[in-house]
């Protein structure tokens, strides 16, 4: 029977042996990062869809009200940031995009939006009213 071993012991990791083959070797700052940190305005908050209406948070604290803007194309809301910014040491351009589908019910006339002092931005729209009513049957005698 042929058994193979590793030359490393069981408690050895390969964190450790990079270390130890690197020596002063700087690992480079994104191997530790916390990844989702980066995705600004990728939060979309509380959604609210109850009888009475829908309302949908989305995080832009990084933007300004200005770079901004906020589309209704038939039930699909179109929110959309871009900010550029220019200095004497280089170019910088972030923007997202959300599309989110408003339901079949709500008041598409009465969509409002607002943005809080700390960058929530609120977008609502009021449901219709319950349209249905009963419609009564007419007895027509042939002649």
């Amino acid at each position: 029977m042929l058994v193979l071993r590793s030359p490393f012991s069981d408690s050895t990791t390969l964190d450790h042996i990079l270390d130890e083959l690197t020596g002063s070797v700087h690992v480079p700052y994104w191997r530790g990062a916390d990844h989702n940190s980066f995705n600004f305005s990728d939060n979309i908050g509380e959604i609210v869809n109850n009888d009475t209406k829908f309302s949908v948070q989305v995080d832009v604290s990084h933007f300004k009200p200005e770079d901004l803007k906020i589309r209704l194309d038939g039930r699909e809301l179109k929110i959309e940031g871009t900010q550029e910014s220019k200095s004497e040491h280089g170019y910088s351009k972030r923007s997202f995009s959300k599309m989110i589908l408003l339901p079949e019910d709500a008041d598409l006339t009465s969509v409002q939006s607002a943005i809080s002092n700390d960058g929530k931005l609120q977008i609502e729209a009021p449901k219709k009213a319950n349209t249905y009513r009963s419609i009564p049957i007419n007895f027509v005698a042939k002649h």
